[in-house]
């Protein structure tokens, strides 16, 4: 008997060294998430949502990311920033996503259409209306997703480069003729004699 509870004494211990042994889960929480892209250039707003709903036994888990751009900014990398999006959602801990929603406006309101961008990178979206033209992963657990996104949660993704850039407006224009008239100013001009190049 003695031996019986001793042995079940070291089971007990044995378990609570495995829990507390278990590595960190990987990826970054929502909020963090949140923080991420708020913090990007051109990025006004950044809302991530997950909720988790029973439909019988199935339990889905759409995690959803509204961004807005920032007036003066405009998306021209939509491949880099589609797929951006739909990696950092994946890297969201809590419940296991099972449907990734990208969704982007204009600071003026209108949407941004991403799904080509995401199938220039090899994903298959399932495209929103054209009046709220988001863009939805699903089947997470099969091909090509499972190859593409790795386990659950996938590590925290580099930010695009030069996926968001600000737009031409007047302040630019004014630099651009500056700098030529100062190119002008200062660069010799050359004589169309045709007896002989002379600079003036």
């Amino acid at each position: 008997m003695r031996v019986r509870v001793l042995m079940l004494m070291f089971a007990l211990l044995l378990a609570m060294v495995g829990c507390r042994a278990e590595p960190s889960t990987p990826g970054t929480t929502l909020e963090d998430a949140e923080e991420l892209l708020r913090s990007l250039r051109g990025v006004r707003s950044a809302q991530l949502v997950a909720r988790s709903t029973l439909d019988g036994f199935t339990r889905h888990t759409p995690v959803t990311v509204e961004l807005e751009i920032t007036e003066g900014f405009d998306v021209v990398a939509a491949p880099a920033l589609a797929d951006y999006l739909v990696r950092m959602l994946w890297s969201v801990g809590g419940a296991r996503p099972t449907r990734l929603v990208v969704s982007v406006t204009s600071a003026t309101g209108d949407g941004v259409d991403l799904s080509a961008g995401a199938r220039a990178r090899g994903w298959t979206p399932i495209v929103g209306s054209p009046d709220r033209p988001l863009f939805a992963i699903e089947h997470l657990d099969v091909e090509p997703a499972r190859s593409k996104l790795g386990p659950w949660p996938g590590p925290v993704p580099a930010p695009p480069t030069d996926a968001i850039v600000p737009l031409p407006g007047p302040a630019s224009a004014q630099r651009s003729r500056s700098a030529k008239a100062w190119m002008a100013a200062t660069m010799p001009s050359v004589s169309k004699e045709p007896s002989a190049l002379r600079v003036k």
